[in-house]
């Protein structure tokens, strides 16, 4: 009997190669599908319920199944999400609502995974209790089995030796409660291998029963005959048999309940893990976020407080280093891009300021100075005389040089500080070129230079001012010209650079010694015996007035001076 049950549970329950070690350390039967004789249906062997095809896996299984992919050794491909997620939140700077969200979606999902956790520990603390609880009952059915059986015996003896007539009775109310009995046992069974166990412990008492009813049957006398015979027929026939497959019945049931228990000895071990687990989620998700907000939200907080400190002090030059949070990011963009025009706006009017001043000063300077130099070179003149020494003539000519070089200072100097309101026309650039070349035709021609133009095939139409233009390309001309040897060579450029025109006056000379500030009010320093030092900043003056920039490049011979005016 007992092999039969064995070959029958070894059938209904093969055990995959990769299962066998589990086993053994974990004392655990094999969670896979099994199928019952009729084909139709399957059971799960740690709950007992009649499942579909397909839906037998049981939660402990899946539970056991985790605990397997624990025990592995972790491959570095395991935490790279994680490690992307970390440097995803840590790294590049988002926007507060996507961390705002990520914050909320996680700690949901959080919420959502201890609850998880708690149900699926309970249903399975749940569905192990219930298992027990069958097992328990299906033990203690066995054991009202058997006492109704001993009774039934104890009936037959009476009807054979005490000649009782209500022993007949009296044995088939115990055989319906045994028969009952079994109904509850067969509904409560679970597997193949209870189910055999069963089998056999129903043949066993019914060969019981019918040698049972056999004697029953028959007088009493004829039964007191067979009182030896009956007595050994039940010792080693059909009472042996019942109480060896009632043996095998509770072996089955011990198995089963060991299972039970090392189901339970494995949730007291994984459940508290498992509880563990968002505990140590949520201290992770707390320490990556407060090192985001630190980094992301606090340091670029304090960084814009010590910024608004230092611009509101004056030091506009100060930026905020744009780090953070994308809005953070925007709004240090923001303070800089402030700090920045108000550095303009405030270098626009100190030198709005300045210039006022000096140009309500100058005037006033330059007609109390004008007015003793023309007396000066006025009498000058007067004593000029052809009978004078030639000493004494040398020194009248040299103060009428000097008076006129005074005159045309002071002259340039009002020019300079004279407000400037530009009167916008279409101009063609080359025809302005040639204007300006054909005014300092005399100075080319004296000192032999020649001239070289390149773009004068381009036609470039730009909205300026022609007087102030002139004046101020007549100015770099000039200096280009005193800058350059005799017979050397001036080239004169024009071309569209990008929403503006570039207009360029390259010498041949040796160069500038200084890199020149054309956008400050004083004049520059100058070694030419008839110049004001007011030439560049004139022109850089015209060239800001018309919303462009003067710019000088220095090349291995000369120097070039680059306009650059919009198109619009």
């Amino acid at each position: 009997m007992k092999s039969r049950v064995d070959d029958v549970f070894k059938a209904d329950h093969p055990t995959p190669a990769w299962a066998g070690w589990r086993l053994k350390s974990f004392g655990l039967v094999h969670f896979s599908h099994r199928r019952s004789r009729r084909g139709d249906r399957c059971r799960s062997s740690h709950t007992g319920a009649i499942s579909r095809p397909g839906q037998c896996t049981g939660l402990l299984s899946r539970l056991v199944a985790l605990r397997r992919i624990s025990c592995r050794r972790i491959d570095a491909s395991c935490l790279r999400p994680a490690c992307t997620l970390i440097r995803d939140l840590i790294g590049e700077a988002h926007s507060l609502k996507r961390l705002q969200l990520r914050y909320a979606v996680l700690y949901l999902a959080l919420l959502l995974f201890s609850g998880a956790m708690g149900v699926i520990g309970l249903h399975l603390w749940s569905s192990a209790s219930a298992e027990r609880d069958r097992l328990s009952f299906m033990s203690a059915e066995a054991l009202e089995m058997r006492g109704s059986l001993y009774r039934q015996i104890k009936e037959v003896f009476d009807h054979a030796f005490l000649n009782d007539v209500e022993a007949a009775n009296e044995f088939a109310d115990y055989a319906r409660d045994i028969d009952r009995h079994f109904n509850l046992v067969y509904v409560r069974a679970a597997g193949e291998r209870e189910l055999a166990v069963v089998r056999a412990l129903h043949a066993a008492y019914s060969g019981v029963r019918a040698y049972g009813d056999s004697l029953l049957s028959v007088p009493s006398s004829v039964a007191m005959s067979e009182g030896r015979r009956l007595d050994v027929q039940l010792e080693r026939g059909a009472f042996h048999e019942f109480e060896l497959s009632l043996g095998e019945f509770e072996r089955v049931l011990l198995f089963e309940r060991k299972r039970v228990d090392d189901q339970l000895s494995l949730l007291r071990q994984v459940v508290p893990a498992l509880l563990t687990l968002p505990l140590l989620l949520a201290t992770v998700i707390f320490v990556v976020f407060r090192r985001y907000l630190r980094v992301a939200v606090a340091d670029p907080l304090v960084a814009i407080m010590d910024a608004t400190r230092n611009i509101s002090c004056g030091r506009l030059n100060h930026r905020v280093p744009e780090t953070g949070a994308a809005e953070l990011v925007r709004l240090a963009h923001a303070i800089n891009s402030m700090a920045g025009d108000l550095a303009a706006s405030r270098e626009a009017l100190l030198r709005a300021e300045k210039q006022a001043t000096l140009g309500a000063l100058v005037p006033v300077v330059a007609h109390n100075i004008r007015n003793p130099l023309a007396s000066i070179r006025a009498t000058a003149q007067v004593i000029d005389d052809d009978t004078l020494p030639g000493d004494v003539r040398e020194g009248l000519a040299g103060i009428i040089s000097t008076t006129d070089r005074l005159d045309r200072w002071t002259y340039s100097l009002l020019s300079y500080l004279h407000p400037l309101q530009p009167q916008r026309a279409p101009v063609n650039v080359a025809m302005l070129f040639d204007t300006v070349v054909d005014v300092a035709r005399d100075r080319l021609d004296a000192a032999g230079i020649r001239l070289r133009r390149i773009g004068w095939d381009d036609a470039c139409v730009v909205p300026l001012d022609l007087h102030l233009m002139e004046q101020a390309l007549l100015a770099l001309l000039n200096n280009a010209i005193e800058a350059s040897p005799p017979d050397g060579t001036i080239t004169l450029r024009h071309a569209h650079a990008g929403d503006g025109v570039l207009l360029s006056i390259r010498d041949c000379g040796s160069g500038m010694m200084n890199s020149p500030a054309p956008r400050g009010l004083s004049p520059l320093a100058t070694t030419k015996v008839q110049g004001s030092g007011l030439g560049i900043p004139f022109a850089a003056k015209v060239c800001d007035v018309h919303g462009g920039r003067l710019e000088f490049i220095h090349h291995d011979r000369g120097t070039e001076a680059v306009v650059i005016l919009p198109l619009e």
